[in-house]
């Protein structure tokens, strides 16, 4: 399986247009769209996720998605330990509130620090309420790998984040162990679904 992630900016008053065109005119030939999602922070800046079942299928699609002022495509794969390993498994992703977290991962140490959300913090995480999908790996850069979060609003995300951040297996425990391995994790996008 192999999902590619959208960020499209189409600016600001041509969003309501743009996802109507978007859901009037896109059949892809191959794959699936997973989900369309307006940003928090940007109000020119959609995302959608377009679905395949392998990278043949994802080389020979022609996707018909209305135009953009520009787009940035991000290429991914379950990385090791994902949540998230087929495509009908999107179909749980609903959250009011999804974090796209990009993180640059020192060199060789991708599938570490994989390793390291997946039984080190994911169950830390989902016990305060936290949805954690993924992680995925970038295709196109090896030190890259995305995560997403869901939450059920921003206030509840606010305080799940300072009960997993401030609490004491965090900072006595993952904090330096997580930092030994990314490089930037700045690179976080809060959506909404469409």
């Amino acid at each position: 399986m192999e999902i590619q992630i959208h960020i499209c900016d189409v600016g600001t008053e041509r969003r309501r247009d743009w996802l109507d065109s978007f859901d009037r005119d896109f059949h892809p030939e191959h794959g699936r769209v997973l989900g369309k999602f307006i940003s928090y922070r940007d109000d020119a800046k959609l995302v959608w996720m377009h679905g395949f079942n392998d990278r043949a299928e994802r080389m020979t699609s022609h996707e018909k998605a209305p135009a953009s002022i520009s787009e940035t495509i991000h290429n991914l794969a379950p990385a090791i330990g994902s949540t998230i390993t087929s495509l009908d498994q999107f179909d749980r992703v609903n959250d009011p509130v999804l974090e796209l977290r990009h993180h640059r991962i020192a060199s060789g140490m991708r599938a570490r620090f994989a390793a390291f959300l997946r039984y080190r913090t994911l169950e830390p995480q989902t016990l305060l309420g936290k949805n954690v999908r993924g992680p995925f790996d970038d295709l196109e850069d090896e030190n890259v790998l995305t995560w997403f979060r869901g939450f059920p609003d921003l206030v509840a995300r606010d305080r799940r984040k300072a009960s997993f951040y401030q609490s004491e297996l965090w900072l006595k425990e993952l904090e330096s162990e997580a930092f030994s391995m990314i490089e930037d994790y700045s690179n976080v996008m809060l959506v909404a679904p469409v």
